[in-house]
């Protein structure tokens, strides 16, 4: 199903704190419509998860958050909005690049081989026992090629292909991915949602080496909960991690600059 775009549905600002921020400032102002979404071509305080920041060269990639009103959602499995908000980055990746080897790695990124080519951070405001809006981030490295050398594993479209992308092409065909997925979610189609991101788990499956704290330990990714835990078979017993209590220890692989 393809999702019709109006003038009102984007809104687009040069410079932005953060469009999180900026979408959050707009829900307090007023009530936007379902699946608007703000972008940006420079963000100053681009956000990771936790003190993580999101490096972004001004003008080269899609910076956007998208709000959504998931009332139908039961909180305790919101985190079907980030595998939602996974997929439809995953399937945005795979056509326009014509690869098969796009990976979502848990809990908030996607890869392409062993390099972060995408970030997702999403706010859920939950009052009471209901939803009452989820403003979904997504940063996509597009034509960006030169990356700070602290980062350990940068990648972008431009940077795979060595070919120039359409931004807003890239970002409808985004918007139109999220549309999909969220209207399976609302179908309460978790089946099939749970099948195509376990496809793509990275590592999914296969041992894989792993950090908690001081502890290093190979294990093997078994999927993820309802409230987003991740599962892993440790020596026969299966242990669940939030994102702050574990690490996927994971190569990467030089591309070189076109």
């Amino acid at each position: 199903m393809k999702f019709t775009l109006n003038n009102n549905n984007i809104i687009h600002f040069n410079k932005v704190e953060s469009t999180n921020d900026m979408a959050e400032k707009i829900l307090i102002e007023k009530k936007p419509d379902e699946f608007t979404v703000i972008t940006t071509d420079f963000q100053l305080k681009g956000r990771g998860v936790g003190k993580n920041m999101w490096e972004s060269e001004p003008s080269k990639n899609i910076l956007m958050s998208m709000i959504l009103y998931p009332y139908f959602l039961d909180p305790a499995n919101q985190f079907m909005l980030n595998k939602v908000a996974s997929l439809a980055v995953s399937d945005t990746l795979e056509d326009m690049l014509n690869r098969a080897d796009i990976k979502i790695k848990w809990p908030n990124d996607v890869y392409v081989e062993d390099n972060k080519i995408a970030g997702i951070l999403s706010r859920n405001m939950i009052t009471g026992n209901e939803f009452s809006s989820c403003i979904v981030g997504i940063g996509l490295n597009v034509n960006q090629v030169q990356f700070s050398s602290h980062l350990p594993n940068p990648v972008s479209m431009a940077r795979i292909s060595c070919s120039v992308f359409d931004r807003n092409h890239v970002l409808i065909h985004l918007i139109n991915r999220i549309y999909d997925y969220y209207q399976k979610l609302k179908s309460a189609d978790y089946e099939q949602i749970d099948n195509k991101y376990l496809s793509l788990l990275l590592n999914y499956q296969s041992p894989a080496l792993f950090q908690s704290g001081k502890e290093v330990f190979e294990g093997i990714i078994i999927g993820v909960d309802s409230f987003g835990l991740l599962m892993v078979n440790v020596g026969n017993v299966i242990r669940k991690f939030n994102m702050k209590e574990i690490k996927l220890i994971t190569k990467s692989t030089n591309h070189e600059n076109c």
